[in-house]
């Protein structure tokens, strides 16, 4: 079945709308009423605006490929999921071709930061997030009787059947149940971040106050980019060097420090831009009339420009990476310590970043070939007590 299916047809869509769920799935040309139930009850269950959008279009995707084949929802079976897979791996992602034709090209990996770009297809989080979605959208139609008969998304199962990881002995060690079916294998990689001369030029390289407040609160006080592109004026403390800034996790205002070097800039960008008196409301506006408050995709305009004039790919979340990977390293910080002020919910999260950097491990590999071979070059140290000249004859050293 999945080579039925070449291309999807752009029916339907996910709007924005007022009231709750913020979002409505609209397939073909009328909101889809299961679809539209589901995210209701999410929207209930306290699950964030953009969690509600991202499973609109996941849901979208899949109503569109079942239109291609002419198979109504409610009779989907396993088979259709295969399908629904093979063409993800085959096919192209069309936000990924939508790429401007100076970018570098889908797959290739950066010269200066050595970082992969997007490939041209679907990422294997993407399809396992895909399968994610369906599975708990099938779950709560078979839950509220919608007209499914069985759940045609596979889910993980022990080896011996039953739950995985059920009456789990603690005195054994942990058995990890196989991938559940059609979940991809997801490569594991570590955190990106920049080395101080890379962070350096890349601050050289932004064009004004308000771009370089951002990027110097970014890089010292571990913050997402998200985070501080909500900041408002009211929740600046310059006498303790902190930021309140609403977690993207809890939604709770929650005080990170920040470096003295990046308030100063922030308060630079403040007096430039008119703003240097006591004041309410967002801090980070546009810089060209009608001003606008500074969304999130003209902060990564910020970043793209100076990517474009250091040849490099960092990305905004980079950043946040940076400031963990610097804290971790430090020995004034404890593990804990850093789990706090990145409000990370568990230390196994924190604890990724004790990882050693890539740039850092060659940097220690050529010191370590280099005093191998000063140390090879050096005469041999004759030991004390031994006299010189009958050691030489029995080693066969000249005299």
């Amino acid at each position: 079945m999945a080579g039925v299916v070449r291309e999807l047809p752009r029916l339907g869509g996910v709007v924005a709308v007022e009231g709750t769920p913020a979002w409505q799935l609209v397939f073909p040309e009328v909101p889809h009423e299961p679809s539209q139930l589901w995210l209701r009850d999410l929207a209930a269950c306290d699950v964030s605006s953009s969690t509600l959008r991202s499973y609109g279009y996941d849901l979208l995707r899949w109503w569109r490929f079942l239109h291609v084949l002419g198979v109504a929802w409610e009779r989907a079976q396993r088979g259709h999921v295969r399908a629904l897979v093979e063409f993800l791996r085959e096919s192209p992602n069309p936000l990924h071709l939508r790429r401007s034709p100076d970018r570098p090209p889908l797959g290739s990996v950066n010269a200066v930061t050595g970082k992969p770009n997007p490939t041209p297809g679907y990422a294997p989080r993407t399809i396992n997030h895909q399968l994610t979605v369906l599975h708990a959208f099938y779950a709560f139609a078979l839950d509220m009787d919608l007209g499914p008969l069985v759940n045609p998304v596979p889910q993980q199962r022990a080896p011996r059947g039953g739950r995985p990881l059920a009456h789990q002995n603690p005195l054994e060690p942990v058995r990890r149940p196989a991938r559940a079916p059609y979940r991809q294998k997801v490569p594991k990689t570590l955190p990106r971040s920049l080395p101080n001369s890379a962070a350096d030029a890349l601050f050289s390289a932004l064009r004004c106050h308000r771009d370089r407040a951002l990027v110097a609160l970014w890089l010292s006080s571990g913050v997402r980019a998200s985070e501080l592109l909500g900041l408002r004026h009211e929740w600046i403390d310059y006498g303790r060097k902190t930021i309140r800034v609403i977690t993207k996790g809890s939604r709770s205002l929650e005080e990170v420090p920040a470096s003295a070097d990046a308030f100063v800039w922030l308060a630079l960008y403040l007096a430039e831009s008119g703003q240097d008196g006591p004041g309410m409301g967002p801090v980070w506006w546009t810089l060209r009339n009608p001003r606008r408050p500074l969304t999130y995709h003209a902060a990564r305009a910020v970043l793209v420009r100076a990517n474009a004039l250091l040849g490099t790919n960092y990305s905004l979340h980079d950043l946040r990476h940076t400031a963990a990977i610097r804290m971790a390293n430090d020995p004034n910080f404890s593990l804990v310590e850093v789990q706090t002020i990145l409000r990370h919910a568990s230390v196994t999260s924190t604890q990724i970043y004790l990882q050693p950097r890539l740039e850092d491990l060659i940097a220690k590999m050529a010191d370590f070939h280099e005093r191998r071979q000063a140390a090879a070059a050096l005469p041999p140290v004759m030991p004390a007590g031994y006299d010189e000249a009958e050691l030489a004859e029995l080693l066969g050293l000249p005299r």
